[in-house]
């Protein structure tokens, strides 16, 4: 019998399918046959048995509890019931005689709920009985709790055959926790304008396979569409008014995040991609004509991006910071110093300061992370 694909496995399908074309029916069937008796977990828990008991979950009286009140974890319930019970059960084929579990009952140590950090612990342990008793999963924090309800859906299966939901391979017993502390996705909407609705829809998405990080690339050389109060100007490099992110969009989204277990990590690259940041404040850039990358002789550049990291992280005052999350993403990729040594005036500035353009690159790095860090 086939076992259920592995990821590596599903990346070799999409690559080979048109050289075994006549075969693709048969085995795409099979292994959705095999998945759908078999439901796996994603991504694979640490350690996991199961046994071959088939158990039914009634789902119009099922319910959630935890052990600790939790606004975050309350919220989560709310949200994983439609996701989880999405068909009509067929109540009059509903067996007394089957074993079925009523519930899910979550004992957490810490219902603290303060935005996630890279050490925060997401472990947990989720136990499916095979018996008449609820499933009953343990975690240290809320957000281990958010992936113990996760691994539970995904367990949870409706039957067609039968009109039941069902879990299979009962009992089940999981004791799981990430391999990597920083799950991420990168969103650009520099170079691709996203509405909120949208960026809210790739947030809910992430805990579904169990990230815990949304790299937000805010801006690049195509736009700047973030609103910043210290350098309100910095906007007018937006691709329109239109497409524009206020610092209550930000915050929104952020919390949207956090009450998903998700870190939102913003990246605003320099001193390289950074021409749209000239169509405010020209000033901070080589020239009129050479954009990129910011003018690393003007102490004008450097007192612009200080003001903006401390609006965004709340110069260390987490409580006052637009971005909760402790680390910062500055870029520093792909810097091309041609427009440095092109203007005489930084040319110049580098001369005076005994500094090559690549040793001048290295100076703008290392001030701008020092003021991150500070």
């Amino acid at each position: 019998s086939l076992s259920p694909p592995s990821a590596h496995t599903i990346a070799t399908l999409n690559l080979n399918l048109g050289a075994m074309a006549p075969w693709t029916a048969w085995l795409f069937g099979s292994l959705w046959a095999t998945c759908a008796a078999n439901p796996t977990v994603w991504p694979q828990p640490a350690q996991m048995s199961s046994g071959a008991q088939r158990i039914e979950v009634h789902s119009t009286t099922f319910i959630f509890n935890s052990s600790r009140p939790s606004a975050l974890l309350e919220a989560a319930f709310q949200r994983y019931l439609p996701l989880i019970f999405q068909h009509s059960p067929d109540d009059a084929a509903t067996s007394y005689f089957v074993p079925s579990i009523t519930g899910l009952s979550i004992e957490i140590e810490d219902a603290a709920e303060d935005h996630p950090t890279i050490d925060t612990d997401e472990s947990y342990s989720l136990t499916i009985p095979s018996d008449w008793v609820v499933a009953t999963a343990r975690a240290k924090t809320v957000y281990g709790a958010m992936r113990a309800l996760e691994t539970f859906s995904q367990l949870l299966r409706f039957d067609f055959d039968t009109g039941k939901y069902v879990i299979d391979n009962a009992p089940i017993l999981i004791t799981d926790k990430p391999r990597f502390p920083h799950r991420g996705l990168m969103i650009d909407t520099a170079r691709h304008y996203l509405p909120l609705a949208a960026i809210r829809s790739m947030v809910d998405s992430l805990p579904y396979a169990k990230l815990n990080v949304l790299h937000w690339h805010l801006v690049d050389t195509q736009s700047f569409p973030f609103e910043s109060k210290s350098s309100p100007k910095l906007w007018e490099g937006a691709y329109s008014k239109a497409e524009r992110y206020t610092q209550a969009d930000v915050a929104s989204i952020v919390e949207y995040a956090h009450a998903r277990g998700v870190r939102v990590i913003p990246e605003f690259d320099v001193p390289g991609h950074a021409a749209s940041w000239c169509a405010g404040y020209p000033e901070i850039c080589p020239s009129t004509q050479c954009l990129q990358p910011l003018n690393v002789a003007s102490a004008a550049t450097f007192d612009l991006i200080e003001n903006l990291l401390r609006e965004c992280t709340g110069a260390g005052d987490q409580s006052a910071a637009l971005f909760k999350d402790y680390f910062f993403h500055l870029g520093g990729d792909e810097v091309n110093t041609d427009c440095w040594t092109q203007s005489p005036e930084i040319s110049v500035w580098l001369q005076k300061q005994n500094l090559t353009a690549d040793e001048g690159y290295g100076y703008f790095v290392k001030k701008v992370a020092a003021m991150a860090i500070k």
